[in-house]
């Protein structure tokens, strides 16, 4: 009866071990996802952009709606993407108002923050990494970002 009583321990001890290491995760600290050069692609007709180096495709139709900008007039536009040390990308092109900054979610882009970064259309923009800022360089002006706006 002892004996049984230590195999229903042993059972019951190893059945439990078992299920804590196929639940455990590895968790990586301090990683930095800092993409040191911009990303320069340019939309197709259907508003299509797809960077070929890294992989990644999206359509700014969603972007352009809130520009108040027409498909048929972007279409072959170049859009700029940076992504900081954190994760987020930085998205924008020339023509636009704000730069949108997005995170990537399972098989999406999503906006966390939409930095309104001119009151006229932005001409020639292009983005630099100074991490921990993004800076947005449009003309003479040199503006610092962060995924939570405008760094003064």
């Amino acid at each position: 009866m002892k004996s049984n009583l230590i195999t229903q321990i042993l059972i019951v001890l190893s059945f439990a071990l078992l299920l804590s290491a196929c639940s455990s995760r590895v968790a990586i600290q301090d990683v930095n996802f800092a993409q040191p050069i911009e990303v320069v692609a340019q939309t197709n007709a259907q508003g299509q952009f797809e960077d070929v180096r890294s992989g990644l495709t999206f359509n700014v139709l969603p972007m352009l709606e809130k520009e108040g900008i027409e498909l048929s007039a972007f279409s072959g536009a170049e859009v700029r993407f940076i992504r900081n040390h954190q994760g987020y990308y930085f998205v924008t092109a020339a023509g636009f108002r704000n730069v949108y900054v997005m995170q990537v979610r399972e098989n999406e882009l999503r906006s966390t923050n939409i930095i309104r970064v001119s009151d006229n259309r932005l001409q020639g923009p292009a983005f630099n990494q100074r991490n921990p800022l993004i800076q947005l360089i449009d003309g003479d002006r040199i503006i610092n970002l962060t995924k939570n706006g405008i760094q003064s």
